[in-house]
């Protein structure tokens, strides 16, 4: 019997020899023909389309390439807790992981990193949603929407009507292209007098 089990040892070992190897690369074959190849883009966003969810970018090469967004696409901007396609802007770095279809990259996530800004400072002005604080840098004008979160002491569900003129803040911002800081995250340091 052991003779019976080497031979047949020896013929699938030759078999697969004179074949090059194809028997143990047929598995890898099949799942490559099954699943697309992830591809990784990275670059700056030239254009974007937020409706038709669809933008181009410049890569580190120089090369356009454009992206597809599709209903399962992960938004991952800096700075934002739940971004949408209206949050990418031209210019932005950005990190594209998707699937090669067709000539365009369809996305499994996009990664944003816009520019980021600790401001630290007294309330000047406050109206609506919109405030200018005193920093040793001059003025910065700060705007904030729903996704901005507030904090004070002793304050359980803090809002922007939580702060007044004079209180001293430290604000995180982030910046788009439009030259406007939009603040994620702002904290009540000092009451005014």
């Amino acid at each position: 019997m052991g003779r019976w089990k080497t031979w047949f040892g020896m013929m699938v070992a030759s078999l697969l020899l004179m074949m090059g190897g194809v028997g143990m690369a047929w598995p890898q074959a099949v799942r490559a023909a099954r699943a697309p190849a992830r591809v990784i883009v990275r670059g700056t966003i030239a254009t974007v389309n937020a409706d038709a969810r669809t933008l181009t970018v410049k890569t580190t090469k120089g090369e356009t390439v454009e992206v597809v967004g599709t209903d399962k696409t992960i938004l991952l901007v800096v700075g934002i807790r739940k971004p949408t396609w209206k949050d990418l802007h031209p210019d932005e770095r950005v990190l594209v992981v998707g699937t090669r279809t067709d000539g365009k990259v369809e996305a499994i996530r996009i990664g944003v990193r816009p520019p980021v800004q600790t401001f630290h400072g007294t309330i000047a002005e406050i109206k609506e949603n919109r405030l200018v604080l005193e920093t040793k840098k001059g003025k910065a004008t700060l705007l904030t929407d729903d996704r901005t979160r507030f904090r004070v002491p002793g304050v359980k569900s803090p809002t922007l009507k939580d702060f007044k003129v004079g209180d001293r803040v430290n604000a995180l911002g982030v910046g788009h292209f439009d030259d406007i800081w939009y603040v994620t995250l702002m904290s009540l340091v000092r009451r005014g007098r």
